[in-house]
């Protein structure tokens, strides 16, 4: 994502592009603070199924941030280390990436190593085959994080994601689910890349404009024109995805805003989509935990708690 660090310090920069680490500015660290947390209550009722990273990268990441500085377990590793999954699953496309990462892995224990499968390519190229496949088990739990920097996740994934597994309701209305759908984590880039595609001055940056593109992350033009039409604001997209991920079937869809710590300035959204109402109670107290994220209202979560 091309943001502003949340310091002036400069991070110095290797000959070797193999050697880099990715820089993880600290709404990235909040993010996956969130996450490792997270994990760790998956883990008691959820354990033993598998993990899908969609967007892997290198496992690895050098914080920007002088509170936190020195190097930080990305999304993968952390997940891995969890030991919530029996399989994890990670997809990288960028070649330089692809071989720190595989060093990252290398590096873990032979147990943990092991549970490792990781795919070269495009998501989603990759997460169709993948699902197709006997690898993964269709009655244990999945989980998916879609981690993308920009708008490389295109909506036919998320719907493909959707529908690999069927969500069996609770005989009760207080009994648990048997069977739910892959569970969502959803990066969704609206103070980036999706408002630039979506100028608030029309007249004065026509080129900004991406239909195409929006197409693509939402499924249809069908899926947003409206709101172009109605001269929405760009928040109104994200409201929008939401809807999306529930006319998917997902029980819960909760979008919680990121900000920069340091500016206080948005910076994106993530997105839960789950069918499991202790997933919900289960993120909702890792934000609480990480600095309280949860307490940050935004319009559209009550209708889902």
């Amino acid at each position: 994502m091309a943001v502003e660090s949340e310091s002036a310090r400069p991070i110095r920069r290797a000959r070797d592009p193999v050697t880099e680490f990715r820089e993880f500015h600290g709404w990235t660290l909040d993010k996956l603070d969130v996450f490792d947390t997270y994990l760790k209550l998956y883990r008691r009722v959820a354990g033993g199924g598998a993990y899908i990273d969609a967007f892997a990268g290198t496992g690895h990441g050098v914080s920007t941030t002088l509170r936190r500085d020195g190097q930080r377990d990305g999304s993968s590793v952390i997940a891995a280390k969890s030991g919530a999954f029996s399989s994890l699953h990670l997809i990288e496309c960028d070649s330089n990436h692809l071989q720190m990462l595989r060093r990252t892995v290398g590096a873990l224990s032979d147990r943990l190593a092991s549970r490792v499968c990781i795919h070269h390519g495009d998501c989603n190229a990759v997460i169709p085959e993948l699902l197709t496949s006997d690898t993964l088990d269709a009655t244990r739990p999945c989980f998916a994080f879609l981690d993308q920097e920009s708008t490389q996740l295109n909506w036919d994934t998320v719907e493909t994601l959707a529908s690999w597994k069927t969500y069996r309701p609770p005989p009760t209305m207080t009994g648990r689910p048997k069977t739910c759908k892959v569970e969502l984590w959803i990066l969704f880039n609206s103070h980036q890349a999706i408002y630039r595609l979506w100028p608030h001055d029309r007249q004065k940056y026509p080129e900004s404009f991406s239909p195409d593109t929006l197409d693509r992350v939402f499924g249809s033009r069908e899926a947003w024109w409206d709101l172009w039409e109605n001269n929405e604001p760009a928040s109104a997209l994200v409201f929008r995805f939401a809807n999306q991920l529930r006319r998917l079937g997902y029980q819960y869809v909760l979008p919680q805003l990121f900000n920069d710590r340091s500016t206080g300035r948005p910076q994106y959204h993530m997105l839960h989509a789950t069918d499991h109402p202790s997933a919900v109670s289960f993120m909702r107290w890792a934000k609480r935990s990480t600095d309280g994220y949860e307490t940050q209202r935004l319009p559209g979560l009550e209708s889902n708690t």
